[in-house]
């Protein structure tokens, strides 16, 4: 997605014209400068060829003015960003959000979106939320939501790891923006009850400590793990942690002042569609800091094509 990722041409940022989609379009502008990728800035509005409320004429329109306003706003926000090194566009989309954002990403090609969205414990969460939830879980690309608290690159960043292969991919994504953004990286691994192989519980010896050789074998399986990753040891300060995985998400980036934390969905064998857990979510909801999920390879979303 960042360094040597050659295959991000396009990002698609989601525009709502709030100071939350302001924030998502500061981040795309800095991923769009780190990448060379051309942006693509979206409105969605609600389609009316349905509405009982207005004839046929009116529908259209009420329609067509919707949009002419949509197209006004946006090209009043790229004239503002006065940013002439990079290709900016812009389409209106009609119709619900999540999936005109999901048709879009396809007809464009797009491997990356940002959405803005408030920290959690405000109103407006259930709202704004439910688009991002469903992005996350639906949308093929990778989803960057961005809280409105934060309108710089991450000075701090947090991948969680299953050791699962979209983990993997996850961890890659947030070392290449730790690297462009000269941010401290951390690498989290939890365990929890799906974390225990059944070979090792029965080869612990007698007498020992379950825990422990469960901490033992976490530990050598988190340094192969780091180990694969094939950078310098130094710029990843790795973090072993016991519990529910979402919970100690939030209480590690909480306790690292994270700006950004990065997770892979459908990790382990996860079904096609789904999130592992409905962990993503969960961190979504409750933590105050931007989040940016990556889908495995092959994934399929459930959205059908337009």
């Amino acid at each position: 997605m960042m360094n040597n990722q050659p295959n991000l041409k396009t990002v698609l940022v989601a525009m709502d014209f709030s100071p939350y989609g302001a924030a998502a379009l500061k981040q795309a502008v800095w991923v769009a400068r780190k990448t060379g990728a051309s942006l693509v800035l979206t409105h969605s509005i609600p389609d009316f060829s349905m509405s009982v409320h207005w004839g046929p004429q009116e529908r259209e329109t009420n329609q067509r003015a919707l949009k002419d306003r949509s197209d006004a706003e946006m090209r009043r926000i790229i004239a503002d960003l006065n940013a002439t090194d990079l290709d900016v566009t812009f389409k209106t989309l009609v119709g619900e959000p999540f999936v005109e954002i999901t048709h879009a990403v396809r007809a464009e090609g797009c491997n990356l979106v940002l959405a803005g969205t408030r920290g959690p414990g405000r109103l407006e969460q259930f709202f704004v939320g439910s688009t991002a939830k469903r992005l996350i879980r639906k949308c093929p690309s990778a989803v960057w939501i961005v809280k409105a608290e934060h309108l710089v690159p991450p000075k701090v960043v947090l991948a969680a790891t299953d050791f699962s292969d979209v983990s993997l991919k996850a961890v890659k994504e947030g070392l290449k923006i730790a690297q462009q953004s000269d941010a401290e990286f951390h690498l989290l691994h939890i365990i929890d009850s799906k974390d225990v192989p059944e070979d090792l519980i029965s080869h612990i010896p007698a007498g020992s400590s379950m825990r422990q050789e469960i901490n033992e074998e976490a530990t050598r399986r988190l340094n192969e793990f780091v180990a694969s990753l094939a950078v310098d040891r130094t710029q990843i300060q790795s973090h072993l942690s016991w519990g529910t995985p979402w919970q100690e998400i939030r209480r590690i980036s909480k306790h690292q002042a994270a700006d950004l934390i990065v997770i892979g969905t459908v990790g382990r064998g996860g079904i096609k569609g789904l999130l592992l857990g409905n962990t993503a979510e969960r961190v979504l909801d409750t933590c105050d800091c931007s989040i940016l999920t990556v889908k495995p390879d092959g994934f399929v979303s459930p959205i059908e094509p337009a």
